[in-house]
């Protein structure tokens, strides 16, 4: 081609936003200018309802993609600054200027029996590990009421624990706080009083914190006294119910004696005889006496008829005498039963024999079994009193509360160590969240 035809040579550069447009050659010649013409295609991809900006997005992704990128690390950055690093430096200095020292003061007792081991638990208590179930159970209802609102109730009225817990009052966060209902002060009790117990040893142990060495052997001293006023009821309690069941039947086997008796006084009275036995041996007595002296005067009539006549006055007088001694048998073995059924008897009792024999054996076993009742229950009853005695129940202290020279508490570096990892915890959940989302949309 010739010269005359050439175009004047241009340069490509791209502007601010990353589109290329051409630029007048050096040497000289003139081209239209490139915003006019940039503004013209602007604006028909407007109206065609494009976006500029997408379609530079499209044409250069690399470049787009590192700026959001950064721009998502910075925020990131600022983050865990914000909610991380800051929150944690502040805690720190909180927990290194402000938090109050505390004394703990720590105690350990076990609940102990008195009732000697027979050798047969031996062997169980060594496979066991520990003591009796008995013991065992009342550890751990003393270790529960440490933990309850019971022991909040009956602590002594010269125990301030609002003034105890709140002697510190610019350390807001272990403070306990005036005006709490009593389940927040529970909450705090717990948080300030640990109690354990090893069921190994069966060994009870208690540690009070406070911000005076001297309110912690304070608490600690009540808890202690507290717990063996609890222990002493409970051993009171156990062995009034081992008595009450004995000291019940001793009183009703009483009712039932004092009852018989009463029947037996009333019998007595109606029959107006003391023991129907001795005179029933009396009528049997008498009945063999007048039947021995009937065979005499039938023998001696027997005799007397081998040489005088019936008429004779000697028999007559024989026969007489030999019938009123079967009258006055007929008599006695009268008063002794009607010779009749039992079932038919409609006559009076009382001038029975027999039936008011009847009467009188059946309230006599009655009455001697009532009496033999009463007298086992009353051996019964003695025999749980002395049960009760060895069964008695105790605290033994095998550390008095200590007395703390030294702040053990608060752990300063570990609670600003945990506090800080569990805000770096959430701050990673949450960034690992945002990434898992955008990764999914």
């Amino acid at each position: 081609m010739s010269s005359a035809n050439k175009l004047p040579e241009t340069e490509v550069e791209p502007d601010s936003k990353g589109a290329f447009f051409t630029l007048p050659a050096k040497k000289g010649g003139s081209v239209p200018k490139s915003g006019e013409r940039d503004g013209k295609l602007v604006k028909r991809l407007r109206k065609s309802g494009l976006d500029p900006q997408k379609l530079l997005d499209l044409a250069l992704p690399g470049t787009t993609a590192k700026s959001v990128t950064k721009l998502r690390h910075r925020l990131i950055l600022v983050g865990f600054f914000l909610f991380v690093a800051l929150p944690s430096a502040a805690f720190s200095v909180y927990m290194l200027f402000w938090a109050s020292d505390q004394y703990h003061s720590t105690t350990a007792f076990a609940v102990r029996s008195s009732n000697p081991v027979a050798a047969t638990e031996i062997l169980g208590m060594v496979m066991g590990g520990g003591g009796s179930d008995s013991t065992t159970s009342n550890s751990y209802i003393v270790t529960d009421y440490i933990q309850s609102q019971a022991i909040l109730e009956d602590l002594p009225e010269d125990i301030d624990l609002d003034a105890i817990f709140n002697r510190e009052s610019s350390d807001f966060l272990f403070s306990m706080g005036s005006g709490l209902p009593i389940e927040d002060r529970l909450y705090y009790w717990n948080d300030m009083v640990d109690v354990s117990f090893d069921a190994t040893s069966s060994v009870i142990y208690v540690e009070v914190r406070s911000f005076r060495p001297e309110d912690s052997v304070t608490i600690a001293e009540a808890v202690l006294e507290r717990s063996e006023i609890l222990v002493n009821k409970l051993s009171e309690s156990n062995r009034r119910q081992t008595v009450r069941y004995a000291e019940e039947a001793v009183a009703r086997a009483e009712a039932r004696l004092k009852a018989i008796r009463k029947q037996m006084l009333a019998y007595r009275q109606e029959t107006q005889e003391v023991d129907p036995e001795a005179n029933a041996q009396i009528a049997a007595e008498m009945i063999a006496g007048l039947d021995q002296e009937r065979a005499s005067r039938e023998a001696e009539k027997a005799t007397l008829m081998s040489y005088l006549d019936e008429d004779s006055p000697r028999i007559r007088m024989l026969d007489q005498q030999i019938a009123s001694l079967e009258g006055e048998i007929a008599s006695v073995r009268k008063r002794l039963g009607t010779g009749g059924s039992v079932t038919g008897e409609t006559g009076d009792r009382r001038d029975n024999l027999s039936l008011r024999l009847a009467d009188y054996s059946e309230l006599a076993v009655e009455e001697e079994f009532a009496q033999q009742l009463y007298v086992t229950s009353l051996a019964s009853l003695e025999k749980a009193r002395q049960e009760a005695d060895n069964k008695s129940i105790y605290l033994a202290t095998f550390i008095r509360p200590t007395l703390s020279e030294d702040a053990q508490y608060p752990s300063r570096f570990l609670y600003s160590l945990a506090f800080f990892l569990v805000l770096a915890g959430l701050w990673s959940v949450v960034v690992l969240l945002y990434y898992n989302v955008r990764d999914r949309t």
